[in-house]
């Protein structure tokens, strides 16, 4: 692992035009995981985002919005091209909000996850954009699971402690609503065992958000 690299969630509801009075809920979260981020970019020159896209769409530094979901608020790079709203993926979109939001105002990239870890530019930080299983709750959008609870407090301590990733499968990762398995796994490819040097998590609406950071250097990685 040569380039930093931070994890932060990736759902529309961690913006407080979208989650109205429920921002405060997940303020404390989303200011923990935007300071990940300001750390992380420090030296960086680029930034590329890794998430799950069922399209598999590559996208290019662009502005954008979060009309598809209720809120005209405008995320993307000033002088970027404008793009159409449904031509930037959802992580893609939390991704640039958060980078907006930490102040990052480099030229930036999305790749989306393909079973390999992205090939990243000298001088870039990589972001990826990942939840965790949303069935911690009788009340998330997936019925209230076990495996999701257990998963869930295993990958909080994963990101602390390091060591193989958590990961129950494919099918187990549909039953339980951890939708962005594959891009823990591209995660785990490029960190390897290494522990985050920073994390939070969070999950207020029964939904497993985390941010983590790990720095760049030349002796980490995927073993």
């Amino acid at each position: 692992m040569t380039t930093p690299v931070v994890l932060v969630p990736g759902a529309p509801v961690l913006v407080p035009e979208l989650a109205g009075a429920a921002a405060v809920d997940v303020g404390e979260g989303v200011s923990a995981a935007t300071e990940l981020l300001v750390s992380a970019a420090r030296d960086a020159t680029t930034v590329t985002v890794l998430g799950v896209d069922p399209a598999g769409r590559t996208v290019g530094d662009a502005r954008a919005s979060l009309v598809r979901w209720g809120a005209r608020v405008v995320v993307g790079r000033c002088g970027a091209p404008v793009a159409a709203d449904g031509d930037v993926p959802d992580a893609a979109l939390i991704a640039w909000w958060f980078l907006d939001r930490a102040g990052i105002d480099l030229p930036r990239r999305f790749v989306p996850v393909d079973g390999n870890p992205p090939a990243a530019d000298a001088g870039a930080l990589l972001v990826v954009v990942a939840d965790g299983p949303a069935s911690l709750t009788p009340r998330a959008p997936v019925p209230e699971d076990p495996r999701g609870v257990a998963l869930d407090a295993d990958l909080a301590s994963w990101l602390r402690d390091g060591g193989a990733l958590p990961d129950p499968g494919p099918g187990v990762a549909g039953e339980i609503g951890w939708w962005s398995w594959p891009a823990w796994r591209a995660l785990a490819g490029v960190v390897g065992n290494a522990p985050a040097a920073g994390a939070v998590s969070f999950a207020p609406f029964g939904v497993g958000y985390h941010a983590a950071r790990w720095p760049g250097s030349s002796s980490g990685g995927a073993p």
